[in-house]
């Protein structure tokens, strides 16, 4: 063998030989081995949120809102949330989708697929005339996203 062709060898190991599982920081855990998520889940009056608020928390710890786009996402999410106590169980989470002009936004900036079964029935219901944001609720014991207009709930979930 060449010296040219232990070189490309030497690359091509170096590359297959990466780690694939990431870590994460606190208060960050690691879901399935692909994403860093974090429930911020308060008590009482002090700890009740607006979307805008509850983005803005996320980002003081180097994240954002988190976007719910798959299945599988969905599910590890569910199983962690299934893993933290019962009583807080109950409470909606904002998430990282709202309208932006009367189209369905991630933070990112992609569009929301209206159509997934992510949603809840009926949801989102696109009402014009009001800015909506994307809530993860439980709904006949699954999580459900659902569309609602600013209120204020207890949790919200970050990824990074």
């Amino acid at each position: 063998m060449t010296a040219m062709h232990l070189k490309a060898l030497t690359v091509v190991l170096m590359v297959v030989a990466l780690p694939t599982i990431q870590s994460c920081s606190a208060p960050f855990k690691l879901l399935a081995n692909r994403w860093c998520v974090a429930a911020m889940i308060g008590s009482g009056n002090s700890s009740l949120h607006s979307w805008e608020p509850a983005r803005k928390d996320c980002q003081s710890h180097g994240g954002d809102l988190i976007i719910l786009e798959d299945h599988d996402k969905m599910r590890a999410v569910s199983d962690y949330l299934d893993a933290i106590d019962e009583f807080q169980l109950k409470y909606p989470c904002w998430v990282g989708g709202r309208t932006v002009s009367g189209v369905w936004q991630w933070v990112d900036g992609s569009e929301m697929n209206l159509q997934s079964h992510l949603w809840g029935p009926e949801q989102p219901d696109n009402n014009p005339n009001q800015e909506e944001y994307a809530l993860l609720v439980m709904f006949e014991d699954k999580r459900r996203l659902v569309g609602t207009t600013a209120t204020l709930v207890q949790g919200h979930l970050c990824e990074k």
